[in-house]
């Protein structure tokens, strides 16, 4: 008995075709991978695992980047001016801090 599954080959696509698939794929994984690392840097789970499980080539993605991680520019002027006022020297790393008993 002959099997009578298709397979699915990149061959059997006409170039025009493949092209559009190719770009389609590197727009959504380039669109995922920013959002996804930024994610990770803020230290949001939940938005982590919503992009990493969806998959809206790249909508979601858009989504997240400009219109919930917003960055604040004037957060740091803010805090700048806070510093100023209150006289407090500007807070150093955890490559600032004491060690242990014997200092850094």
């Amino acid at each position: 008995m002959k099997d009578k599954t298709t397979r699915f080959r990149m061959a059997d696509i006409p170039p025009s075709r493949r092209a559009l698939f190719v770009g389609v794929i590197g727009w959504s994984l380039a669109w995922k991978g920013v959002s996804l690392w930024r994610a990770a840097r803020n230290g949001s789970v939940p938005w982590f695992v919503a992009l990493l499980l969806s998959n809206t080539m790249g909508a979601l993605d858009a989504v997240y980047l400009f219109a919930v991680d917003r960055r604040r520019p004037g957060l740091r002027r803010d805090e700048e001016a806070i510093l100023s006022a209150t006289g407090e020297p500007a807070q150093g790393g955890h490559g600032d801090e004491p060690r242990g008993p014997l200092g850094p």
